[in-house]
């Protein structure tokens, strides 16, 4: 899975999901920052810290994360995919179990990349985003790849699922 963040315009940039086993999304932009957006920090929040139960992880396996639109061939919303997206939401209803702790993370990595005091691999990271965001041109775009495969899902530690239940 690619996840563009496209600069649209002052303090505008839109993410789009390019996804080969489901169709493409994009939404509009949640907190915009000149250096990191906020979603750029929550992409890099649950990539790092294996969070699977969170925003991009719920893309990777075929959901919506009750955020993105379904996209056509010419970038413009698919309105039968949304009414089919919206109609799987009411059946089954999207959990995102690690979207508070991304939430959390995105905020602690902004702060400390901010104040020069995270582990130096994810300063270097997190400082290099921040030079090919900023880098950008109204309309240009930064893309990253999700760093696990499209429909994978862990599964719970054993002492956390429920027991399986005995078929006669």
């Amino acid at each position: 899975m690619k996840v563009a963040f496209v600069k649209k315009g002052a303090g505008r940039y839109a993410v789009e999901v390019g996804r080969e086993r489901y169709p493409d999304l994009w939404c509009g932009s949640i907190g915009y920052d000149d250096r990191l957006p906020h979603d750029l920090l929550h992409f890099v929040a649950e990539a790092e810290y294996g969070l699977d139960g969170g925003i991009f992880a719920d893309l990777a396996t075929g959901g919506n994360a009750r955020l993105f639109l379904p996209l056509d061939d010419e970038h413009e919303v698919d309105m039968q995919l949304v009414t089919k997206l919206w109609r799987k939401q009411r059946i089954r209803r999207t959990r995102l179990p690690d979207g508070r702790r991304s939430e959390e993370l995105a905020r602690q990595l902004y702060q400390g990349w901010r104040a020069q005091t995270l582990e130096p691999r994810l300063q270097r990271k997190l400082d290099d985003i921040a030079a090919r965001w900023e880098a950008l041109q109204v309309g240009t775009s930064l893309t990253l790849e999700w760093p696990r495969p499209e429909g994978r899902r862990r599964h719970p530690p054993l002492k956390r699922r429920r027991p399986a239940t005995a078929r006669r």
